[in-house]
């Protein structure tokens, strides 16, 4: 079972102008691309040429411009610096049409910065410039009040943490309180070691490497994989998860099944040259569908869809609807 162009159409048009709220870490992605043709003399390292540069939106904000570049309406929420970093990240934002009413200022620490350097298409280094911890208790009654609003108007949240601080445990309690109280789906991106956070979020998004942290257990094969979802199905109590399987693809477990075997969903891309931020595609595609509507099932083919687009691209990418389409239009033809 796959979706056909015609039910990918059908669904990214449902999309449109669907709010879903990000909660997360908020970040600037810099890019520093290059040529390389020699070894240092200093050191037994390449040099790079830088030829181009680019800054783009990290983390949650980056998850909050995969939502928009998708058609849906992202409600942002999270932390940042009034410093330069910051204000290029409310540039960027308010550059694609991205509401930052929902962001708390925290002066404590400046804006978080990832700089990678790319050469001949390669990613050679990453330099991360960042102060993690939890918020003092001014930002955390901001990032509370910013939440509660967002929940009190989206369709579905999406909690996506990187382990830097805005994801804390009285966040996440009120995240669950509000949730419960309308009835509100909420997705994860999870960090392994925020695990107990996540109690009773509604699905998982965990790469096979976190599935195998947050369960001890080994997570490769399709039969580890099955056992360690149920395992980690049970003991979070979660109604749903989604292990993203890099070349493998996917398996969703779903609440039809009763934590059986999940549902196996082949790789849709062709070429890969960067899997930087494929996670945060994954999670506002599926997440943007579910807000629409739509069966997890098919939520999880669009993601798919979508990721098989951002990994053929280099840099933290996003996808379109024309992009996704043309994506299951090449499908149809082969």
């Amino acid at each position: 079972m796959r979706l056909d162009r015609s039910q990918a159409e059908s669904l990214l048009r449902r999309m449109e102008g669907r709010k879903v709220a990000v909660l997360g870490d908020v970040m600037l992605d810099e890019y520093l691309f290059g040529e390389v043709n020699r070894i240092s003399p200093e050191a037994p390292v390449p040099i790079v040429r830088v030829t181009r540069e680019q800054a783009v939106l990290g983390g949650a904000a980056n998850v909050a411009s995969n939502l928009k570049a998708l058609g849906a309406e992202p409600l942002l929420v999270g932390t940042l610096q009034k410093d330069s970093a910051g204000d290029r990240v409310l540039g960027l934002l308010t550059g694609l049409g991205v509401s930052i009413s929902g962001l708390v200022l925290d002066t404590s620490r400046p804006t978080i910065i990832k700089t990678r350097v790319i050469g001949q298409q390669q990613q050679m280094l990453r330099i991360d410039r960042e102060e993690s911890g939890p918020p003092d208790a001014a930002v955390l009654l901001g990032l509370k009040d910013r939440l509660e609003r967002a929940i009190g108007t989206a369709s579905a949240l999406i909690v996506s943490d990187y382990a830097k601080g805005t994801v804390s445990e009285p966040v996440m309690d009120a995240v669950r309180a509000l949730c419960a109280a309308r009835g509100l789906p909420w997705i994860v991106d999870p960090k392994p070691a925020h695990k107990a956070l996540y109690r009773g979020a509604t699905l998982m998004t965990p790469n096979t490497k976190e599935t195998s942290e947050l369960t001890s257990r080994p997570a490769k094969s399709d039969m580890e994989v099955t056992i360690a979802g149920r395992a980690l199905m049970a003991e979070v109590g979660l109604k749903g998860l989604l292990v993203t399987r890099s070349e493998r693809g996917m398996a969703l477990f779903g609440p039809d099944s009763d934590h059986a075997a999940p549902w196996m969903i082949p790789t849709e891309a062709r070429e890969v040259f960067d899997v930087s931020g494929a996670g945060d595609t994954v999670i506002a595609a599926f997440s943007a569908a579910i807000a629409a509507g739509a069966d997890w099932r098919d939520a999880a083919m669009l993601a798919n869809a979508a990721a098989g687009v951002v990994v053929a691209k280099v840099g933290t990418a996003t996808a379109t609807p024309a992009e996704i389409l043309a994506h299951f239009h090449g499908q149809e033809a082969n």
